[in-house]
């Protein structure tokens, strides 16, 4: 049994070191004021949501309620014990980045104070998330960081209640 123990403890070791770094970039609170992105959650697990084109909204859309639910409202019997940042960061690359301040106008009158609350917006290149394999603009791309800004999950698409299963097994280790 003790062997058991042991080999599990190596195993969760290796992997902790093999996880890559989250991109730091600068991007806008949509609220006012700029984060270093993941530094600026530093010390907490962030969930980031990336989105780099008009048609990943739709997919990127079926995760908010599932997350507001979870980390903000904290609405399920076990929420309140996870202690988790939200981030949805929509990216404005190459010609886009003219249309950043319009979006974000868009974005102000068209959502809840909740939502925009958790909004930040990165106006820079795309290359940052293209090494994360975040190099379709049709679907939003999706992050759990520990609170070092390491990658603990990494997700894209439409959201599915078995990636939500991975996450809250990650966050209750």
């Amino acid at each position: 049994m003790k062997k058991l123990f042991f080999f599990l403890f190596l195993l969760n070791c290796s992997y902790l070191r093999s996880q890559e770094d989250f991109p730091s970039v600068t991007a806008e609170y949509i609220r006012g004021g700029l984060i270093q992105i993941p530094q600026g959650f530093e010390g907490k697990y962030c969930f980031v949501g990336v989105a780099a084109g008009k048609k990943a909204e739709e997919d990127l859309r079926t995760w908010q309620t599932p997350i507001y639910n979870k980390f903000i409202a904290k609405t399920g019997l076990m929420d309140k014990m996870y202690d988790v940042e939200i981030c949805f960061l929509p990216l404005f690359t190459g010609a886009m980045k003219v249309t950043k301040n319009r979006v974000i106008q868009h974005l102000k009158r068209n959502n809840e104070k909740l939502v925009l609350d958790h909004v930040y917006v990165y106006a820079g290149d795309q290359k940052p998330f293209k090494t994360l394999g975040a190099d379709d603009k049709k679907k939003p791309y999706f992050y759990l960081l520990d609170p070092a800004g390491k990658i603990l999950w990494k997700g894209s698409g439409v959201f599915r209640q078995s990636h939500f299963d991975e996450i809250e097994e990650i966050l209750s280790q």
